[in-house]
């Protein structure tokens, strides 16, 4: 009896300790989470108060078109950027994994992009790209090309956006899968060389099944940044030319503080939630299920 007194005791000692550290949660997350979702059924414009107009904004949205471009856009520009950072991490980690001099300094510098914000790497890019002053028409003109148009036009300024981001959070890959490499056993690679299984063997059949968790653990972590990008874009492109790189975040923005369209930019947030909630569920239930 006395044990189970203690045992209720301490009970209710952690959850006095986990209340409050769940009302913040419940302030800063489920109310927000509460109110987009009533604006989102009403034509509230900052104007005149929320009127209730039901599912019309989701019924809308199926014939906006730039809610359906600047959602193929979050796409082409998440998929590329996403494999083009687990391709170089990967490679880079593996490649760190084997030498020895100078791996830890080479680390270090992957993580220094990391620290930086996007709005800050968004307009130093942005400079850099400028056709009149900026560095990289410099060095074009020194091989004889000639200035380019980074900014105007619609291929290049997607190209220059993926790779401001490939540039900054490639190093948060590299550090990831590092880690994952250095607590790979060393005896199943031993009796696999003994056996004379060769680098690409090792890799496909030891390597990469051993690393599948961490993998999709990165992969939830960069999907999630990357389908909610929002000031690189801003600063770096806002969006142009036309609407060539305009995101659904940034499409967000727009509706909601230039067209004062709260309750329609609410509904579109609730698309954007939904579709990261099911590519990230679905990563989630990938990284259990293995």
């Amino acid at each position: 009896m006395a044990k189970r007194r203690r045992w209720t005791s301490d009970r209710l000692f952690w959850n006095l300790l986990l209340w409050p550290a769940l009302i913040v949660i419940g302030g800063v997350f489920i109310y927000p989470l509460i109110t987009t979702g009533y604006l989102s059924l009403t034509n509230y414009d900052l104007i005149s108060p929320p009127h209730f107009v039901g599912l019309q904004n989701f019924v809308n949205m199926l014939s906006d078109e730039q809610v359906w471009n600047s959602l193929r856009v979050t796409l082409i520009f998440s998929a590329v950027s996403l494999g083009l950072e687990m391709l170089i991490g990967f490679g880079t980690a593996l490649v760190l994994h084997d030498i020895g001099f100078g791996r830890n300094v080479v680390r270090t510098i992957t993580t220094i992009p990391i620290m930086l914000t996007p709005v800050v790497i968004g307009a130093i890019w942005g400079m850099m790209a400028n056709y009149d002053f900026g560095v990289f028409s410099y060095f074009t003109m020194l091989v004889g090309i000639g200035k380019i148009g980074w900014l105007t036009d619609p291929t290049l300024a997607m190209v220059l956006l993926i790779v401001s981001e490939v540039w900054q959070n490639t190093g948060f890959v590299i550090l990831v899968l590092s880690a994952g490499l250095a607590n790979l056993p060393v005896e199943m690679f031993e009796a696999a060389a003994i056996e004379g299984a060769n680098f690409w063997q090792k890799l496909r059949y030891l390597t990469l099944p051993q690393l599948g968790p961490i993998f999709n653990v990165v992969l939830i972590f960069r999907v999630y940044e990357l389908l909610r990008t929002f000031d690189r874009v801003l600063t770096l492109t806002n969006g142009g030319p036309g609407r060539s790189t305009t995101t659904i975040t940034l499409y967000i923005y727009n509706i909601a503080f230039s067209g004062y369209e709260m309750g329609y930019s609410a509904a579109v947030s609730i698309l954007l939630m939904v579709l990261t909630l099911v590519i990230c569920g679905y990563s989630i239930w990938s990284v259990r299920g293995t």
